[in-house]
């Protein structure tokens, strides 16, 4: 079940079989931009950044700060899964 922000971006657990630990992806305004996993442990994740979207008009133009938020509140998730 998606996690929805105020700032557009949502935030999906998921146990992507091309990992071996539970990843997130991260979205925004519905188009998949990141997917961050834990593969290597809660304290070395990796971030994997999409350049190509289902949507040609798609942007991918946000805030820094607000993408940081997302970002911070996916290692949160992985955090809580890994306990």
């Amino acid at each position: 079940m998606p996690i929805s922000l105020k700032s557009g971006f949502s935030l999906i657990r998921d146990s992507d079989l091309s990992y071996e630990k539970m990843t997130v992806e991260i979205q925004y305004k519905g188009e998949q931009i990141a997917q961050i996993n834990m593969d290597k442990g809660i304290n070395n994740l990796e971030i994997e950044i999409f350049t190509e979207f289902v949507n040609p008009d798609f942007m991918p133009k946000f805030p820094l700060t607000e993408f940081l938020e997302a970002l911070s509140d996916a290692k949160k998730i992985l955090g809580e899964y890994n306990l």
